[in-house]
């Protein structure tokens, strides 16, 4: 089971192409399948958020040392870029993490977050979590 992390957006937001020869951070449409995530946002536009594993478990610090820890770490702060931009225009941004298949579960955890918040080493998204960029 992986890890999704979800993105929704009052306005457009731009898509990062996954590229199997050099995985990395990535932003793609949701699927049918991921529909039921709508229930977590307030925000009409919903994209999903891939690490370089392609999934969102490249997103997990957790036991991650060296080398694979300082990748998790890029996902970060490719995030935090991606989002920066945004944030600066005044673009509202939630982020909702669960589990594949939790998608439509109620959240146990709510955090406002700032986009230093986001980025630092010691923060790690949490299963079933809304977070709302500050």
């Amino acid at each position: 089971m992986c890890l999704a992390v979800y993105i929704a957006s009052n306005q457009s937001l731009p898509l990062v192409e996954w590229k199997e020869e050099r995985p990395a951070f990535n932003i793609v449409r949701i699927t049918k399948g991921e529909l039921a995530v709508k229930r977590q946002f307030n925000n009409p536009i919903i994209v999903y958020a891939g690490s370089h594993e392609g999934c969102g478990c490249g997103f997990f610090k957790e036991g991650e040392v060296g080398e694979e820890l300082t990748q998790v770490q890029e996902n970060y702060n490719s995030l935090v870029s991606y989002l920066s931009g945004l944030v600066k225009a005044g673009v509202s941004i939630e982020i909702y993490s669960c589990w594949e298949g939790d998608q439509g579960a109620e959240p146990e955890y709510r955090q406002k977050l700032s986009l230093a918040a986001l980025g630092a080493e010691d923060f790690e998204f949490k299963e079933k979590a809304y977070y709302e960029i500050t």
